[in-house]
């Protein structure tokens, strides 16, 4: 194969003819050679466009004190038993925030909820409590709701209204709480009324009126 023989600008007798070409060329060059060390500096302004899309924050609450997490059930969920929880807080004077915090904590809004011990409901009232309490469905929202809200009415009654002990007792027993003289040393039972009294707090915090939706 022949050989080609290639002039560049800077070599051979093209500076003759041209004294000016190589000063114009390596000013030219670096030039670029400094561009190029701009932009890639760790400094330099990066490329303009779309913002990173931002993941959504968690919804979920931590009441810090009580190192419990708050998890809302969904509006659609719970919406429906706001008429009723109106109606039997005003009955039987207790807060609609504790009415709900209970109802949470207890099943999550569930009106099919059954325990391993056999509480049933929103309620989770137990046989003998609802039969006492005149409960004839505690599958009934409604049935369940003015049961489970009229005995917790007879608890913050039998506990000067110290709401702490009223859930413990609506946990563990009313025996329980007198023999102790407080919340019974039971783990389940303490994590219960912290976990109400955090939900408590919450719901109290989201409500414009009573009524509000959780």
């Amino acid at each position: 194969m022949e050989e080609i023989s290639i002039s560049w600008p800077l070599s051979g007798h093209a500076t003759h003819h041209y004294p000016y070409f190589r000063v114009i060329y390596l000013l030219l060059l670096f030039s670029f050679g400094f561009l190029i060390h701009v932009q890639s500096a760790p400094g330099a302004e990066p490329e303009k466009g779309s913002p990173p899309i931002a993941l959504n924050a968690p919804q979920n609450k931590i009441l810090s004190s009580a190192r419990i997490t708050i998890k809302p059930v969904e509006k659609n969920k719970s919406d429906r038993f706001n008429p009723m929880i109106k109606k039997a807080a005003e009955r039987y004077h207790v807060e609609p925030a504790l009415i709900k915090a209970v109802i949470m904590t207890e099943s999550a809004y569930n009106p099919r909820a059954v325990s391993r011990q056999g509480a049933k409901g929103l309620m989770q009232l137990m046989p003998e409590t609802a039969h006492a309490l005149g409960v004839k469905n505690a599958f009934n929202p409604a049935h369940n709701i003015n049961g489970g809200v009229k005995y917790l009415r007879q608890l913050l009654d039998a506990f000067n209204h110290n709401i702490k002990l009223a859930l413990a007792a609506y946990n563990a027993g009313v025996a329980k709480v007198k023999q102790h003289g407080g919340i019974p040393p039971i783990k389940a039972t303490r994590h219960y009324v912290k976990t109400v009294v955090a939900y408590y707090h919450h719901y109290k915090s989201l409500m414009v009126d009573k009524t509000e939706n959780v």
